[in-house]
């Protein structure tokens, strides 16, 4: 199968996930933080646009075509799990995060915290 047309069908699949009646946003939302650390997530947008902006000529790739595929999948998929979320008024404190996620995440927001006290005292 083509690659855009296998792209487009893991999208599509997606939403119809949705309507089914066991679907879970949170499950999808936890599965989503308990593998991707925020400055991977970082990183993988920014190689997704950065290969937008360079028509693919694959400078700075540090991960594949495949991976990037899956990471869009992956990231689209919580999007939408967030938006259902929302949606269905489902309250977000269900979320269950590993010990290990919940740690990650707390780390690095402290230091993404210093960061932005650090600007916010420069621009003073």
């Amino acid at each position: 199968m083509n690659r855009i047309l296998a792209l487009q069908l893991a999208f599509d699949l997606i939403i119809f996930d949705v309507h089914k009646d066991d679907y879970d946003p949170i499950k999808d939302i936890e599965a989503f933080w308990n593998e991707y650390a925020l400055e991977t997530v970082s990183a993988n947008i920014l190689q997704l646009l950065s290969s937008y902006i360079d028509c693919g000529t694959g400078e700075n790739k540090s991960l594949k075509d495949e991976e990037m595929q899956e990471f869009a999948t992956v990231l689209y998929r919580v999007l939408i799990a967030y938006c259902v979320t929302n949606y269905r008024h489902i309250d977000p404190s269900k979320i269950q995060l590993s010990a290990e996620a919940k740690a990650r995440i707390g780390k690095e927001l402290e230091l993404s915290k210093k960061v932005a006290e650090f600007f916010s005292r420069l621009s003073k």
